[in-house]
């Protein structure tokens, strides 16, 4: 008997503790219900869009090499990809320009100089056109590269991207159009529980060595904010920012770390932070998303975008499907189905 009382007390003194554990979770108030109901909701579409721009990359696998689209010369789908070039990049300077922040640009030939591409021939006088119709500032790097050796501004004969003579180069004509603006200032700030946990789309502490498949290896390390650079962006800053905003051309593969042009641009302004979010095949759409999602919260007093003739035929339906950052999909419109189906069907 005298057990049985022992363990019936026993129990009985577990009640209480167990009680207590149970009504000690929080219960979830209003606001945690929205927000995980918004993030299951983000989930799905994330799925859902998966599936759809998987089944238009099996319906529409082609991507057209650089040209195609003007083998013909110009013709109503190369134009509707260049009016989407300008309506996106008027988008990009409002953004960015609402902030407060100096908005230019710097046009970078995806052929080191060469003018004989038909992209070249048909994307560079347009894209100047477009630029100067909305009173940009920009640097045109074509007259610079052309009067370089090629083979030692570029990793050429494997890769016709940067050597770390030609990063410096171009480093050093950025640096002019940085020291125009000492007084360019971001005006908005944000609230620490505003800002994402990321700035680039780097993953976060990345440290690894890749060579793109051309035995040109590369190391590449990005800071915790998912930025290819040594430190984190604190808040509230201390120096004035410049963020570069490109593709590969920025990007610099095939270069470590410490001599793409953001890191030699940095050397030469201590006083300021020079960060760049650029990545390989990124068009004008892909640098408003990671505006509005990442990069705005830097709070940067200059942008400076970089652009190239690609970028007008990089705005292809196909090619849209396969390297957006948005990850949704993206439905030929009346003109890219009739160029598909001719040239591919």
């Amino acid at each position: 008997m005298r057990l049985k009382l022992i363990v019936a007390a026993l129990l009985l003194s577990t009640v209480p503790f167990v009680n207590a554990c149970n009504n000690s979770k929080p219960k979830e108030t209003a606001d945690d219900s929205k927000a995980r109901a918004a993030a299951d909701a983000a989930d799905k579409q994330r799925e859902d869009n998966r599936k759809k721009v998987d089944e238009l990359n099996q319906k529409y696998p082609r991507i057209p090499v650089e040209g195609k689209l003007l083998e013909n010369g110009e013709n109503p789908c190369y134009n509707e990809l260049k009016q989407r070039y300008k309506d996106e990049l008027a988008q990009l300077k409002q953004m960015v320009e609402s902030s407060g922040a100096k908005f230019l640009m710097v046009r970078i030939s995806a052929e080191a100089g060469s003018k004989n591409s038909l992209s070249v021939k048909y994307g560079d006088p347009y894209i100047q056109s477009t630029i100067d119709g909305m009173g940009i500032e920009c640097l045109d790097f074509t007259p610079i590269i052309a009067a370089q050796d090629i083979k030692e501004i570029t990793q050429a004969p494997k890769d016709g991207h940067w050597s770390k003579k030609g990063a410096k180069l171009i480093a050093d004509h950025i640096a002019t159009l940085i020291k125009k603006y000492p007084d360019a200032a971001c005006k908005v700030t944000f609230k620490d529980n505003e800002r994402p946990e990321t700035f680039g789309d780097l993953a976060p502490n990345d440290d690894e060595v890749l060579d793109g498949g051309k035995d040109l290896p590369y190391h590449v390390k990005a800071n915790s904010q998912g930025v290819r650079m040594d430190h984190d962006l604190t808040f509230p800053k201390k120096k004035k920012r410049v963020l570069l905003m490109g593709d590969s051309g920025l990007f610099c593969p095939f270069l470590d770390n410490e001599f793409t042009i953001a890191y030699v641009l940095q050397q030469q302004f201590p006083d300021y932070e020079i960060y760049t979010t650029a990545t390989v095949n990124w068009t004008m759409e892909d640098f408003i998303s990671l505006w509005n999602e990442k990069t705005k919260f830097t709070e940067p007093d200059i942008v400076i975008v970089g652009t190239n003739a690609g970028d007008i035929e990089d705005l292809f339906f196909t090619n849209r499907n396969h390297c957006s950052r948005s990850g949704k999909p993206f439905y030929p419109s009346a003109n890219e189905t009739k160029f598909y189906i001719e040239n591919y069907k």
